[in-house]
This record gives structure tokens, C-alpha cells and sequence, in this order.
């Protein structure tokens, strides 16, 4: 994974004529969507090199002189800042390196289009502590996301070092995530393994499809108990694509629960047998949103090198569920 940070922008020269005028007011004639004020910012913060090192915004041009501009940093500056909000969260886990979230449903990780607040990103600003610079803009402390309506476990790196090596071990797989859903149905094995590759639905950009030209994606998983129609499946992702759990298990007829993307919605009910629609439908009930959970991750500690095991209490969605089934094993 490449830190955008390093990533360069724009390489200027400075022409003839230019000798002796300073930095910051040699800028605005590159950077015309900057303000003075905000082109001194991105010098001071180092977004700016001067013949390869770090400059002043009183630092005189010189004819042939080269001027760098980080893309990165000149981004964060068009963004608006992010705002610190008091939300409430979960922490499972915290030391000085780095933490672990119990991610409630409904919470997006981190801003993107039309998701500005509200994010856990914005609720980590507010907790304060340190967050790691991340490697895209607004996903401070961010190493890896759930979906938005997916509960559970997310790790966040407080520090530079942990989150490149908490990014390292999620691409080398050396992380394992574990999920608790329950689904329709029920697949005929109670342990195995579904491997069919993802890509982007050509349909419907939302949505991931199983495609003979997408990428690898390997779904281990355990039936811990079926009953009236209901499945608890555990399900370990050796891949990490989007939507990966809820596409494999569409594909292989067994959707999650309250998942309507992926065949999951109340349409699925017609699908059951009517003696085993009633008690279906009441386990359906439990859940607006689809019934997802990343109970556990095991990792080594990229800093204490400590083997952790950081597990995510089940909501009170999953709990009414689970009565239901007279589930009692977690």
C-alpha cells in the first residue's frame, strides 16, 4: 500500500524573472484555489519542498530552483477540517499504539460522499488520544472499515508505525477476522469454504458480483446451528473484498438475514416453507438493518508482539435472536 503522503503533485521550476520573490507569493500563481494565508499553511505543515527540502514560507526563489507540492497535503487543505463530535462508542481495547472499537450498526467508519459526520472517525477526533495520519484524506486511525450496518470489531492505529504495520499484516493476511450472521437456509456442509471471485456489478455500481475477472475472495465458514429456517453460520473472510461474506452467501442460495441488496429482505420469506415461515419471520423481526457482526480479530501486536484476541459483544439485535433459537453458545 502507498503512503499518499509521499505522493507528489505538481514540479515547478522557477522561470527567469523569478529571482528573489518569495515563496509563498511565487505559490498563488500555481495554487490560484489557495489563499495566501493557506498556501503559508501548507509550507509550515512541510507540503512544500524547496530544491528538495523543506522551505519557509519567506524562503526567496531563485531562478532554476524546483519547488514540490504534495498532493496530499494540498487535498487536506480543499477539504473542510473534519469535526470532532461526541458520540458515543464502545472500546474494547486501548494502549498507546492502538485501539479497538465495538463499531455499532448504522455507523459509517469514516467521511466520504454525503457521509461529512456522525462518522466514527469524527467520534475518534473527539476522544482524542492520538490517530495515525492514515493513508487517504479524513480516515485518520482508519486501517480497515466495515460496512455500514455490519457491528463489531475495528482495530484503529494511534500511531504512524502501528498503522503501517497493521496495514501490512491485513494485505499479507496475517489478521484473522471472525463473523457471526445468520441467514436463510442452510448449506448442506456444516464446515466448509466458498471461493468465487469479485467484482464490481456492472449493473449496479453499488453492488459486488461474483465475475470470472474479479479478484480472488475465499469465504471460510462453520453452520453453528440451523432451525426453522435460520442459520447461525461463523464466518472467517481469508480475503478481504467488499461485501465479500454478504456476496458468497447470496451466491450459494443462504442470504443474510435482513440483507434486501443480496436477496436478503423480506421477499426471501416466500422461499421458506410455510410451517417454518412464522418462526422465520419472527427472527427476521430482530434486525433492521442485515444481521452481520464482527465478533472477533486475533493478531500478533505489531508493537508489544503479544498475541491479541480482541472480541466484540453482540448487540441486542443478535441477542433477541439468539433467545429465539435457544442459541446459548456465545
Amino acid at each position: 500500500m502507498t503512503n499518499v503522503n509521499s505522493i507528489i503533485s505538481k514540479k515547478i521550476v522557477v522561470p527567469v524573472g523569478g529571482d528573489g520573490e518569495r515563496l509563498d507569493s511565487f505559490l498563488t500563481t500555481y495554487l490560484p484555489h489557495f489563499s495566501r494565508s493557506k498556501i503559508q499553511r501548507l509550507i509550515e505543515e512541510s507540503g512544500v519542498l524547496h530544491n528538495s527540502r523543506n522551505a519557509k514560507k519567506n524562503t526567496r526563489c531563485m531562478t532554476g530552483d524546483t519547488i514540490e507540492i504534495n498532493e496530499s497535503a494540498t487535498n487536506a487543505l480543499l477539504r473542510p477540517a473534519l469535526e470532532a463530535q461526541n458520540i458515543p462508542f464502545e472500546i474494547l481495547y486501548e494502549d498507546e499504539h492502538l485501539m479497538a472499537i465495538n463499531k455499532p450498526a448504522g455507523m459509517v467508519v469514516h467521511p466520504g460522499n454525503g457521509n461529512r459526520s456522525r462518522t466514527l472517525v469524527n467520534a475518534l477526533l473527539y476522544y482524542g488520544g492520538g490517530l495515525s495520519h492514515g493513508f487517504e484524506n479524513d480516515r485518520p486511525g482508519i486501517v480497515h472499515r466495515l460496512d455500514k450496518d455490519t457491528s463489531g470489531a475495528v482495530l484503529v492505529a494511534k500511531t504512524d508505525a502501528v498503522h503501517n504495520d497493521l496495514a501490512r499484516m491485513f494485505a499479507e493476511r496475517n489478521i484473522e477476522k471472525y463473523y457471526i450472521g445468520l441467514c436463510f437456509g442452510a448449506m448442506p456442509e456444516n464446515h466448509g469454504g466458498i471461493d468465487l471471485p469479485l467484482g464490481r456489478n456492472r449493473r449496479e455500481p453499488i453492488k459486488r458480483s461474483v465475475r470470472s475477472d474479479g479478484k480472488n475472495a475465499f469465504t471460510e465458514y462453520w453452520m453453528l446451528k440451523h432451525d426453522h429456517g435460520v442459520s447461525i453460520m461463523r464466518f472467517r473472510p481469508h480475503t478481504g473484498r467488499t461485501h465479500q461474506i454478504r456476496v458468497h452467501c447470496s451466491n450459494r442460495g443462504f442470504p443474510i438475514i435482513g440483507d434486501p441488496l443480496y436477496g436478503g429482505g423480506r421477499e426471501q420469506m416466500e422461499r421458506i416453507s410455510a410451517l417454518e415461515r412464522p418462526f422465520t419471520y419472527k427472527v427476521f423481526k430482530c434486525f433492521n438493518r442485515h444481521a452481520l457482526h464482527a465478533h472477533t480479530i486475533v493478531f500478533i501486536h505489531p508493537a508489544l508482539k503479544e498475541k491479541m484476541t480482541i472480541t466484540a459483544p453482540f448487540p441486542a439485535d443478535f441477542i433477541d435472536a439468539f433467545q429465539l433459537l435457544n442459541f446459548k453458545d456465545f
